[in-house]
């Protein structure tokens, strides 16, 4: 009877150890499941492509100063605007590489 008691008690912890498990690592999808293709005209921060994995759909989300945008990828100022990203991200990157090497030539 000790041994059944036992192994029921044994039983039902594992039951909440896996519950706490399940349920502790799920956690909800955030993702852009619908996309706009109206232009975006509050200041971008940056951004981040998003592939298709249902329920996310193909998009480009931007971060703006209210929050994050989800954005039809084929749009046409989409690109356009990827691109200022990017040429923006990259004159910053120059800029502290110069900056750096100037520092650098200085001190020798």
């Amino acid at each position: 009877m000790q041994l059944n008691q036992k192994m029921m008690m044994s039983l039902a912890a594992i039951a909440v150890i896996m519950l706490v498990m399940i349920t502790g690592t799920s956690k909800p999808i955030e993702c852009c499941t619908s996309v706009s293709d109206k232009e975006i005209t509050l200041p971008i921060t940056g951004f981040k492509l998003q592939k298709y994995n249902p329920p996310c759909v193909n998009a480009v989300i931007f971060f703006t100063t209210e929050g994050p945008r989800c954005s039809y990828w084929k749009a046409s100022w989409v690109n356009q605007k990827i691109q200022e990203l990017n040429n923006h991200r990259l004159s910053k990157v120059t800029e502290k590489t110069f900056i750096m090497s100037q520092k650098t030539s200085i001190s020798n």
